[in-house]
């Protein structure tokens, strides 16, 4: 009887145990569980508390392989679950679930047919049934089947006008209306999301894209007060005016690009122009109202911008000086929009204008680079390097960039190897620029030397391979790549790729396969595996499976 006793007492305190795991491996499985998942794919966490224990661990464990998009391991749990647990209240899910796997797994029609259709037939007032009648018009959308996706779309949109379903539904039949060419469903469409539909979490960046998208075409047609609406839906008073300049800009200059559309474009700015006027708040008693007033008026000088008017333009800003004084922030923009219709001088005018007269030349320095005068730009710099003190290592790294531009090579190195001295705390990036020079100016026996006392594995291993190959050292260069292979894991597949490349260059032909195959058996999953792959295919006539390689 005591062993009895004993035997029945071990039993319970390994059911206990056996509980216990089973609690830790349900809440672990919650926890994992996305907080904000999507309602249409998710259970409800009051539903699920109705299902049993049993039932909460099988459709656990399905649910795991679904977040890990194992959907064929996914699919016969799901199935199993429906076997076991046929009246469940997870049953309509756990076939939803079971159809979006089909659907994943490229079998669309088994999914409609047998998964989605089959939560109409049995489960119809689920809240699957809603979902899986949007799943449906969704599958026939990717199956190209237009006309049916529509209709069952539609179907969502009468019965469930409301529910997220609606949402979803109506932003595939957007898509389909690029199909049909069909303009003024879209904009039917575009306006049930903007102004008719409620936002949610879920639905908010739909809604709030459809505002912008209407906006758009609205302004692009004419309809001005409407678009502002629109974009009002979205965006509170205080942003309206820069938004309305933001998306009525590109509508504006593609009207005025063209002479049979240019005198639409210009009447479309003007009403932005008087639009955004009118808004521009008269009180500048403090810091922030004149800030908010300064920051209307640049919405306007960017309309006009984009109306390609230079005179309304220059009026604009004319109006901005004197009604604000000049400030670094206008005098930036005017000399940017000058630089836009390629009037440099009058722009580097406005720069020499700036308050902060480092930033002056800083601006007047780069406009000389962009127009490839860099004797002048680096004059601008080096005047920056003698009344800037604190900063002077910025600058004369500036002086080095605007001769590596000029490709004045040597001038460009002088500079760095006084940076080593002067700014030894970076003297890994001038080491390394040091190095990029000498290869840029083909000195790659240099260049090599440079990388080599560069840290940065394995990039300085990858430039290293690079100039050996340039000098046709290609033993040297294989001896690189297979240290980075070895070396730098996350690498390795693109440097065993080099190495085929390399050993092609070399004309070892057979050397070269071998690597190119070893892409493919080491690393199949990796993208640089299927240019190994291909390139076989081309140029050796090869087969080759990822994984493993065979010739034809």
């Amino acid at each position: 009887m005591a062993g009895l006793a004993a035997a029945a007492k071990e039993v319970r305190q390994m059911k206990a145990t056996l509980t216990k795991l089973f609690v830790l491996f349900l809440a672990s499985a919650v926890l994992t569980t996305p907080l904000y998942a999507e309602p249409l794919d998710e259970l409800s966490l009051a539903r699920w508390k109705e299902l049993r224990e049993a039932e909460r661990y099988q459709l656990n464990i399905a649910e795991k392989y679904y977040r890990e998009k194992n959907y064929k391991v996914a699919l016969p749990e799901y199935e199993k679950f429906l076997t076991l647990y046929e009246q469940s209240e997870g049953a309509a899910y756990s076939q939803l679930k079971w159809s979006l796997c089909q659907l994943e797994l490229r079998k669309q029609n088994t999914a409609i047919k047998e998964g989605f259709q089959s939560i109409l037939d049995y489960w119809p007032d689920s809240p699957e049934a809603i979902a899986a009648a949007y799943y449906i018009g969704h599958a026939y959308k990717d199956m190209g089947e237009v006309a049916k996706a529509k209709k069952a779309h539609q179907v969502v949109l009468e019965k469930h006008p409301k529910h997220l379903a609606a949402v979803y539904a109506t932003v595939d039949l957007i898509d389909i209306t690029a199909i049909d060419e069909d303009v003024e469903a879209r904009v039917k469409l575009w306006g049930r999301l903007a102004f008719d539909t409620e936002r949610t979490r879920e639905s908010t960046n739909h809604c709030v894209s459809a505002s912008q998208q209407l906006a758009a075409h609205l302004f692009e047609y004419g309809s001005f007060d409407e678009a502002v609406k629109s974009l009002a839906t979205t965006y509170p008073a205080d942003q309206l005016v820069v938004q309305v300049s933001n998306f009525s800009r590109a509508p504006v200059s593609r009207l005025t690009s063209k002479d049979e559309t240019r005198s639409k474009g210009e009447q479309l700015a003007d009403q932005g122009v008087a639009w955004i006027r009118q808004q521009i708040p008269a009180d500048r008693s403090t810091a922030e109202a004149k800030q908010a007033a300064l920051l209307d008026w640049y919405a306007v000088a960017d309309l006009q911008a984009a109306s390609r008017r230079e005179a309304k333009v220059l009026e604009t800003y004319e109006q901005i000086l004197k009604s604000f004084g000049p400030n670094d922030s206008t005098l930036q923009r005017l000399g940017d929009w000058y630089k836009s219709i390629g009037q440099y001088d009058p722009a580097r005018g406005q720069y020499a204008k700036f308050e902060n007269k480092i930033e002056a030349q800083n601006q007047i320095a780069y406009s000389y680079r962009q127009q490839q005068n860099y004797d002048a730009a680096v004059q601008a710099y080096q005047r920056n390097v003698a009344a800037d003190p604190d900063n002077q290592s910025r600058w004369s790294s500036e002086v080095a960039n605007a001769y590596r531009e000029a490709r004045k090579y040597d001038q460009a190195i002088a500079v760095y190897n006084e940076l080593m001295k002067s700014d030894s705390a970076k003297a890994e990036q001038w080491l390394w620029l040091i190095a990029a020079s000498y290869r840029d100016s083909g000195r790659y026996k240099e260049a090599i030397g440079y990388y080599r006392q560069c840290n940065n594995f394995p990039s300085n291993y990858q430039e290293m391979a690079a100039c050996h190959r340039a000098l046709k050292e290609y033993g040297e260069a294989v001896i690189m790549y297979s240290q980075i292979v070895g070396g730098a894991p996350n690498s390795a597949p693109w440097a065993m790729l080099q190495i085929g490349y390399t050993q092609e260059q070399a004309g070892n032909k057979e050397a070269a396969i071998k690597a190119f195959q070893q892409v493919c058996k080491n690393f199949p999953k990796d993208g640089h595996a299927s240019q190994a792959h291909a390139h076989l295919q081309t140029e050796y006539k090869i087969t080759v499976t990822l994984g493993g390689a065979k010739d034809e």
